[in-house]
């Protein structure tokens, strides 16, 4: 059970820096949705065991509790959520403890699929958000998927079975940019479900 709390109050700190550079201790109380007291004591058991610092309110995590973490992070343009969408997370949310999913812009999915995406990106990030499986949807940037991996930290990037990138090159270029990490090639027992068929069957 103390595991369980602390692992919370990791990931909670991640997240909250990940969105917004910095994780304040109140704000990470309320995602926790913990009472006071209740927080301050997993504050308290955190910075003994050398996981957090706590400095002028602001939480940081340590190395060792960085560590505690494993991030997986997985993109996509996830235009409509289906059944294929839910395993490909689930197989990527089992490569980790923390999930990150990135969600394609608008110009990303106009250039891969040649046509406007069916919805724009700040609903695909609310839908993809909406899913349990993930901690954090983030809206991609304009540059490569390798431009947003010094912001997330990733552990482990989960490639999708149709996508495009090549594992072994993500953790080359990686590597060029100073990151360690592994990536993983995701299977499917639903290949033929894709949204471009959906779409096309509409």
């Amino acid at each position: 059970m103390v595991e369980q709390r602390s692992l919370q109050l990791l990931r909670a700190v991640y997240l909250r820096v990940v969105r917004e550079g910095k994780a304040r201790a109140e704000e990470v109380r309320k995602d926790l949705s913990a009472d006071s007291a209740s927080f301050r004591a997993m504050l308290r058991l955190a910075v003994k065991n050398h996981l957090v610092k706590v400095s002028r309110g602001e939480v940081q995590l340590t190395a060792t509790g960085r560590k505690k973490l494993k991030v997986v992070m997985m993109g996509g343009a996830f235009e409509i959520i289906h059944p294929g969408h839910i395993h490909t997370m689930s197989e990527a949310r089992r490569l980790g403890n923390t999930l990150v999913v990135v969600v394609a812009t608008d110009e990303s999915v106009r250039r891969s699929k040649g046509r406007d995406p069916v919805t724009g990106q700040d609903l695909r990030v609310k839908l993809v958000s909406s899913v349990r499986l993930v901690d954090l949807a983030l809206p991609g940037n304009k540059g490569s998927i390798f431009d947003i991996l010094p912001r997330i930290m990733p552990d482990v990037v989960a490639v999708g079975y149709d996508q495009r990138h090549d594992p072994n090159e993500i953790v080359k270029e990686a590597a060029r940019r100073g990151l360690v990490i592994t990536a993983e090639r995701l299977n499917t027992p639903l290949p033929d479900l894709k949204s471009s068929k959906i779409l096309l069957s509409l």
